[in-house]
């Protein structure tokens, strides 16, 4: 991964939806944006009992998955399953090849922000798993909700620089949100309205920035999205 600065630009794009498996929203990569390096993949996911993520791999790259809804049930390779209350979220570090999964509990359905990045060539070891818990505090900025999921005053500390947090509007207002001139970022909108810099976005949309310090977020109350930003 490369530390020099980009070019500076914002873009609002729409997430793609996906029905193939689960219900899925995908922000990276779609058509529209194939590729957005470090983030491999980016996305909003729904299951319920009757349409399930099968278990999967992952190597040589560190997955997010933080719940947003209802109740999930986590299990990394053939350990026991954990339970994720909404607000709970894994940060699971892969140098080699792991399997994990992702389902509802009993009668239930659950809606997750997912998101992927590759790992350093300098990270080794074995898998990793991390966890936040629902009672994680959100702090007020600037009149919105920021609750940090990863890096700083987070939980969960990432070992590919990655940096995430979520964004809550009780009323209207805007807050001014660190980016970095050498880092790329995704702000998902996850529900409601507002903008990013200059450019409207509204819930299903994806904001691309980079080469930026920084970026303000503007949204009516009830406007709530994740905020990720890793070296590009």
């Amino acid at each position: 991964m490369g530390t020099s600065a980009h070019s500076r630009s914002i873009r609002v794009a729409p997430g793609q939806l996906d029905t193939s498996v689960v219900t899925t929203r995908l922000l990276v990569p779609t058509p529209d944006q194939p590729n957005w390096s470090p983030f491999q993949r980016v996305a909003e996911s729904l299951a319920n009992r009757a349409r399930q993520l099968p278990t999967h791999a992952h190597e040589r790259e560190e997955v997010l998955t933080y719940v947003t809804e209802g109740l999930a049930s986590y299990q990394l390779e053939s350990l026991a399953a954990e339970a994720l209350p909404r607000g709970s979220g894994r940060l699971l570090i892969s140098p080699g090849r792991v399997s994990h999964r992702i389902s509802p509990t009993e009668g239930g359905a659950i809606r997750w922000f997912n998101l992927v990045v590759a790992l350093p060539a300098s990270v080794s070891g074995g898998p990793r798993l991390q966890r936040m818990d629902p009672q994680s505090p959100a702090v007020e900025e600037d009149t919105v909700l920021v609750r940090p999921i990863v890096g700083p005053r987070a939980p969960m500390a990432s070992s590919a620089g990655l940096e995430c947090q979520e964004l809550r509007f009780q009323n209207e207002g805007t807050t001014f949100r660190k980016i970095g001139a050498d880092r790329r970022a995704v702000f998902a909108a996850m529900s409601g309205r507002g903008s990013v810099g200059p450019h409207a976005i509204e819930a299903g949309e994806v904001a691309f920035v980079e080469g930026m310090p920084g970026v303000a977020v503007q949204g009516d109350a009830g406007f709530w999205g994740i905020l990720a930003t890793a070296l590009g």
